[in-house]
């Protein structure tokens, strides 16, 4: 009922003032007034005949729920209702932080099951290990439960406790433990590597934009300068976006002093805002090589940042094309508990270039670039920008790259054994009876014999092949021998020592980052790696140019032989 009234309470309130700043004149002030209080009279008329009147008892916080719901159901995908889960989940997410336990968790088997425990955290402390299954908490089976089930009941205050039973692979008894939960951070830059120390590649990750997010690429980046670092591949792929503050703060780290990051537009003149680099911390980039690496889920203050470099030719964008999501939206507290997400503005590229793609309320993407002229025909357009320099960018479809890259895909034979968690398993039951190798360890033969033994013991594993239209046998696992070390490799270097070596272990069969250090390795200065992405650009539009043409040609032979004369 707090809900209900939180509600009907706001939009009395904000009634007489929407639209009271910049009508021309007061009479019109007054008739949209009048009008936002008739429609307000209309909402509170129906609702109390649905309470008292309806077949059926009503619950009035469904009600009011829905009735939100189909207010905002009219609007861009991005207009919300934040219920209680989803707000947490989204303070949790740029705020970086939470009280809990520290621990990674999937589901395996049917419980909840540790991937691995974060360093510094109280599960690390304890002894909590990767492979454990949560079986209980606080006394009760969580057999069947869900990831998010075990995560809002491990999650609290800082200074609660919890306790939880684990069964751990080789021990028969279930074992004990009560934690302390503490605050948790959350890295938004996880990742920092340098890939190629001869050449001096740096890599790093940017998972989302959060409110830690320059402090922590700062320390990443310095990190990575003291151990040799030249030239550098910012890694934006499916990263869904976060605080447009934040975008900005990054933004600064790679821009002259001046230079203009963003700016949105909204209809309210409040929402009209230049963002500039105050700073001089991009000087450095004027000269180094730089790679924003981009696919179609970088979204959002992804884009700002890429959109940023791109137009002002710090960097070269490479990959795929982005999400295309070019608008700002606010959130607005209705209580404790919920809040409302609304557009409130649209975002435009240094070039003054917009980026967004229009999508339907669940996603789907709306054909964009087609215009019906006045004949009715439908005619492609397409927004061409300039950059600093010169160079063609385009608008309306997301961030298109520079240099476009495909990425490598998995496998059938891969995603049947990712499904089963297949390497997951293996190390469990490896390290039952082996020590924890060296982080630069080989596999073995003995090694891959004893996955292959597991995977033939796992009842789902033959249907998940079935699903990829693949027969499972020793021949198929031979044939992707390469693939079963690489897997075991990054699966136990994540057991035994981090989730950061894992994903280094990972990047190793990463199409797109490899292209990138060896376009890097051979194009040590900036002015020659915008000279190669051209050239490679060209010989793309070239190579897809002559595709085009012989597919036409191929088509007019086609008709040419059909034709009866």
């Amino acid at each position: 009922m707090k809900f209900i009234l939180r509600i009907l309470l706001l939009l009395v309130f904000l009634a007489p003032l929407v639209g009271l700043g910049d009508a021309p004149a007061q009479s019109e002030k007054r008739s949209r007034a009048q009008s936002h209080y008739e429609n307000l009279e209309l909402f509170g008329a129906v609702y109390e005949h649905l309470m008292r009147n309806y077949v059926d008892e009503l619950d009035p916080e469904e009600v009011i729920e829905r009735a939100v719901e189909a207010m905002l159901a009219e609007l861009d995908p991005h207009s919300q209702l934040l219920t209680e889960e989803i707000y947490e989940d989204l303070m949790t997410a740029t705020q970086g932080e939470f009280g809990g336990l520290g621990i990674q968790i999937v589901v395996r088997d049917g419980y909840p099951t540790v991937v691995s425990p974060i360093d510094g955290t109280p599960a690390k402390r304890l002894g909590i290990r990767g492979g454990d299954q949560i079986v209980e908490i606080e006394g009760e089976s969580t057999e069947g439960w869900r990831s998010s089930e075990a995560v809002k009941h491990l999650r609290g205050p800082k200074g609660s406790k919890v306790n939880i039973g684990i069964r751990r692979p080789g021990r028969d008894k279930i074992l004990p433990f009560t934690i302390t939960r503490d605050i948790i951070k959350i890295e938004s830059v996880p990742y920092a590597f340098m890939l190629d120390e001869e050449a001096g590649v740096g890599y790093v990750r940017i998972s989302n934009f959060a409110r830690t997010t320059r402090s922590e690429l700062d320390r990443r980046i310095r990190d990575l300068e003291s151990r040799g670092m030249e030239s550098m591949i910012i890694d934006l792929r499916f990263n869904p976006g976060g605080l447009l503050s934040a975008a900005t703060d990054v933004s600064e780290l790679f821009l002259e002093q001046g230079d203009l990051i963003v700016y949105t537009q909204g209809r309210l003149a409040q929402q009209n805002m230049s963002y500039y680099a105050s700073g001089r911390a991009g000087r450095k980039w004027q000269s180094r090589p730089l790679v924003v690496l981009v696919n179609g889920s970088s979204a959002s203050a992804s884009e700002i940042l890429a959109g940023a470099i791109q137009d002002h030719d710090i960097g070269v964008v490479a990959g795929q094309n982005t999400f295309g999501k070019g608008s700002v939206q606010t959130v607005f507290e209705l209580g404790p508990k919920e809040a409302l997400k609304l557009t409130t503005a649209r975002y435009y590229t240094p070039s003054g270039r917009s980026i967004h793609r229009e999508r339907t309320r669940d996603g789907a993407l709306v054909e964009d670039g087609d215009i019906e002229d006045e004949s009715g025909a439908s005619a492609e357009i397409e927004e061409v920008y300039t950059t600093d320099a010169g160079r063609k960018v385009f608008g309306g479809g997301g961030i298109r790259p520079d240099l476009e890259i495909e990425p490598t895909l998995l496998s059938d034979f891969a995603v049947a054994l990712e499904r089963d968690a297949i390497f997951f398993h293996f190390v469990n039951d490896w390290l039952i009876e082996h020590d924890e190798p060296a982080l630069d360890f080989v596999v073995n033969d003995e090694m891959v014999e004893r996955l292959i033994t597991i995977a033939e013991e796992r009842e789902d594993l033959p249907g998940y092949f079935e699903d990829m239209e693949l027969e499972m046998s020793r021949e198929l696992f031979d044939e992707n021998r390469d693939y079963l070390e690489e897997g075991i490799r990054r699966e136990m270097v994540r057991r035994t020592h981090s989730n950061a070596e894992a994903y280094r272990v990972s990047l190793q069969q990463d199409g797109q980052v490899q292209k990138m250090i060896e376009i890097l390795r051979e194009n040590p200065t900036r002015d020659e790696l915008f000279r190669a992405a051209q050239e490679m650009q060209q010989a793309q539009v070239a190579e897809l140019e002559a595709s085009q043409a012989e597919a036409e040609e191929a088509e007019q032979d086609d008709g040419d032989n059909g034709e009866v004369h």
